[in-house]
Order: structure tokens, then C-alpha cells, then sequence
């Protein structure tokens, strides 16, 4: 290995490092679901759960999201709302829709963000 290959590595190294740092440290995990086949909210132990089929996935799958910091928090408690709505919208119209939920896994509000989008 002369200098100038180990000079080339080196500075590809550098360059990718950043973005692999910064993709470790996000967190943020999206579900994209195809269709919506339950929701279930429940108050008495703070989850809010979806069960349907996940993109590139074959059988319905259930993911629970936290929702105890909700009470109290005006946003937090809007976004359950209009993630509520949005599931809903996806599970009376099955295929027509994707739900998009986007959640932190380390975080004790697991629940960031959802998005319905027309196929």
C-alpha cells in the first residue's frame, strides 16, 4: 500500500464518519403500514397500539407506543389525536392509504410523528 492509497482511504474514512455517527445517534424509527387492521387506545396503562400489515412485511404486526406523557402536554396529546384520526382514515379505507408513524424507541414519549399519504 503506497502513501497516496492510504492518503485516499483516510480521507474517505473522514468523510463517511459524520454520517455514520449521525445515523446511530438519531433513534427514529418509521413503520410505514400498508393497511391499518386495529387501534386500540388505553388509558389505564398509557399505550396506544396499531395493529397492520408493514411494508415489505406479509402478516399483521401490533406496535405499541407510550403515550403517559400525553396528559398534560397539549401537543403530545394533539399528535396522539391526529395520529388516532389518521389510522383510522387508513383502516376504513384498507389500501387506498400509507400510514407513516415515526417513534424513538429511547425515549419514554416513544411517539413522534405520523403521516397519511394516498398510494
Amino acid at each position: 500500500m503506497n502513501i497516496k492509497t492510504l492518503a485516499s482511504a483516510a480521507t474517505l474514512l473522514c468523510t463517511l464518519a459524520p454520517l455514520t455517527l449521525a445515523s446511530a445517534q438519531s433513534g427514529t424509527s418509521t413503520y410505514v403500514f400498508e393497511t391499518v387492521d386495529s387501534i386500540e387506545a388505553d388509558v389505564g396503562v398509557s399505550t396506544f397500539k396499531l395493529t397492520g400489515i408493514i411494508r415489505g412485511e406479509a402478516t399483521p404486526r401490533t406496535i405499541s407506543f407510550d403515550t403517559w406523557m400525553s396528559s398534560g402536554n397539549d401537543q403530545l396529546a394533539a399528535l396522539l389525536r391526529s395520529c388516532e384520526r389518521f389510522a383510522l382514515i387508513s383502516m376504513n379505507k384498507p389500501g387506498q392509504y400509507h400510514l407513516e408513524v415515526r417513534h424513538d424507541p429511547y425515549s419514554s414519549f416513544t411517539l413522534l410523528g405520523c403521516k397519511l399519504t394516498r398510494r
